[in-house]
């Protein structure tokens, strides 16, 4: 999108602490998988590698901005925010460690972003300069081969993440979205019934996510907990 005079969109400009890389950092990754230490040092100049902590709440890419980089979350967590034309916030995805920033709006055609990308915690990132990944390095670097792999499957897993989003936004009632959020939940955190089920979202987030009233979603947790569906457990859940 053009600015009212005619110019396009600014460049990504990241207002953070720009902080080093360490070597266990970028193995943990799930975008490195299958590249070794040594390609991973490489990599570091070759992708333009860059560590940037964000404070809780700090908006890491703004709606409407070009992007270029792409962020592997290193730690924390990060929310994809969407706002109607009233300006009332939804949260459309949350994104943990491992998982990536940008991605899809850095390979589109515009490479414009259509939502906020928020911390909603204490969070680490690692930019990467996307069109080093599209396109091989003059050095013909043998990791990018697998690395371009390595995103293409994150970006199938993000596709998963928010199919799973519209799958409870979908449902009927407003019972029926939180026992959906809370049974993939449980599938992703590896939790078996009767287990806590965290939730790293504060109520009203929970009702932004779920696109529900926060006062509605009080009522409707103490009416669930009261027949038995539900335990809360402080920031947690148990499915009974």
């Amino acid at each position: 999108m053009a600015s009212s005079d005619g110019r396009a969109p600014r460049p990504l400009v990241l207002p953070s602490r720009t902080i080093p890389v360490s070597e266990p950092e970028l193995a943990r990754l799930p975008l490195f998988e299958g590249i070794s230490l040594e390609e991973l040092m490489l990599m570091s100049g070759c992708l333009s590698l860059s560590r940037r902590d964000f404070d809780e709440s700090q908006t890491i890419i703004l709606a409407e901005q070009r992007v270029s980089l792409v962020g592997a979350i290193i730690e924390g967590s990060v929310q994809m925010v969407t706002q109607d034309i009233d300006g009332n916030e939804s949260i459309f995805a949350c994104l943990y460690p491992g998982e990536l920033v940008g991605e899809s709006f850095a390979c589109g055609p515009t490479r414009t972003s259509r939502v906020t990308f928020r911390a909603a915690s204490q969070s680490s990132l690692l930019f990467l300069d996307f069109s080093r990944i599209n396109r091989s390095c003059s050095r013909s670097c043998g990791f990018h081969q697998r690395l371009a792999s390595n995103m293409v499957s994150m970006l199938c897993q993000k596709n998963v993440l928010l199919m799973q989003r519209l799958e409870v936004v979908s449902q009927r009632t407003l019972r029926q979205k939180v026992l959906t959020y809370l049974s993939i939940e449980a599938a992703r955190q590896g939790k078996s019934k009767g287990e806590v089920i965290s939730v790293p979202l504060t109520r009203a987030q929970f009702a932004a996510y779920l696109g529900a009233n926060r006062s509605a979603l009080s009522r409707e947790l103490s009416l669930m907990q009261r027949e038995g569906s539900i335990a809360i457990e402080g920031c947690g859940f148990r499915l009974r």
